[in-house]
């Protein structure tokens, strides 16, 4: 493990920057805040961009601008990003679905291949819409991209279905397909259900324990305790197998695992979600002993390894939990009434890391998971 974390310390050297003189505690005004910055930094009519990338936009950018907009209850900022979506990155046009085109730069989409975390992310937001305003438009698109993700971005091999991270092709018996671990949602997957009625979805739910329950073994036997890689692959039989050109390693991608199999946790009280989470907070528990080398780098702080970090600590009830939620606080910046993780103008980190910050919020208001509830 500790050569995994190692991979993340030295690309999250350029993030680095001096810890504030005071460290916010309020999760509502860090949860406000931050939002005000994201829609000033990262969003221009409706475009969720990239400044680090050349002021790209990417199909899940826009959906996790569309997910943030609804849980903040923005609802022009969600139909901006809505309208700017469906008339920009929909592939009605071209491929004749309703998944989104990657890739948009310089005016024009560059890659009009669907990324199915995108996906899968954007139904959730259009579902989130229609259960905070009721508008009948929101639930029936929809359902439309749900329609369309289990039609082109899954496959079943060996009698179980998978989630396809783009959408599939005709495969020769001998392919691998790629998988990200990442891009499985259980909670996503089970509100999915209760608007189709399509059981495929609670049968995506638990190949995504089956996955992580199987990876498990894969990375010990790797000699990797990393519990997760960002990228694996499944042969033709099912069975486990790495993915030329990708490092079995837990980064970037990886990285969502825990903020997403948290929200099953909460949402839902899986106990598979909680036996996996226990697995991820025991591994964290020791990367933050005395002796880890990633407690002596304590001027390296990356916002998005610590809110994944929080995630598990927090639901198994882990007494490090309060520490690494202070390890989060301190990456914040504030400019005003504006709060940002580590960089201003760093997109992936500002969209995912306030998460702890909302769920302390709806926890503490005693709605956490409420629209759960709601009659479709």
């Amino acid at each position: 493990m500790k050569k995994v974390f190692l991979v993340l310390l030295i690309i999250t050297i350029p993030l680095v920057l001096s810890n504030c003189s005071s460290v916010p505690q309020n999760p509502e005004e860090i949860s406000v805040g931050s939002w005000a910055h994201f829609k000033r930094t990262f969003i221009r009519y409706g475009r969720v961009f990239r400044p680090n990338n050349n002021n790209d936009t990417v199909s899940e950018g826009q959906a996790y601008g569309m997910i943030r907009a609804v849980l903040m209850n923005d609802r022009i900022t969600f139909d901006e990003c809505l309208t700017w979506t469906e008339t920009v990155l929909s592939r009605k046009d071209s491929h004749g679905d309703k998944l989104l085109a990657w890739h948009f730069e310089n005016g024009k989409v560059t890659d009009t291949q669907a990324a199915s975390d995108a996906d899968i992310d954007y139904a959730f937001a259009l579902i989130l819409a229609y259960r905070a305003w009721h508008d009948n438009h929101y639930l029936t698109l929809a359902r439309k991209v749900l329609e369309s993700i289990l039609d082109h971005e899954t496959t079943v091999i060996n009698g179980r279905i998978y989630l396809l991270p783009w959408p599939n092709k005709d495969n020769v018996a001998d392919d691998l397909i790629a998988q990200n671990p990442s891009y499985y949602a259980p909670s996503h997957f089970k509100l999915f259900y209760a608007v189709s009625d399509d059981k495929r979805w609670l049968d995506l739910a638990d190949t995504t324990y089956d996955l992580l329950g199987r990876l498990r073994k894969f990375s010990d036997d790797q000699n990797e305790v990393c519990l997760v890689p960002d990228w694996i692959a499944i042969d033709q039989l099912g069975a486990i197998r790495t993915l030329p050109g990708k490092p079995v390693i837990y980064g970037w991608d990886a990285v969502r695992v825990p903020l997403r199999i948290a929200a099953d946790y909460y949402l839902y009280g899986d106990s598979r979600a909680l036996a996996v989470l226990r697995l991820f907070s025991a591994s964290f528990e020791k990367e933050f002993s005395n002796d880890s080398c990633l407690t002596q780098k304590t001027t390296i702080q990356n916002a998005l390894f610590y809110s994944a970090a929080y995630a598990a600590t927090e639901a198994a009830g882990s007494s490090i939990s309060p520490d690494i939620l202070q390890r989060l606080r301190k990456c914040i910046r504030k400019e005003n009434k504006e709060y940002y993780y580590n960089d201003p103008n760093d997109y992936y980190i500002n969209s995912i890391s306030w998460l702890p910050e909302y769920y302390l919020t709806t926890k503490a208001k005693g709605k956490l998971g409420s629209w759960l509830n709601s009659e479709m």
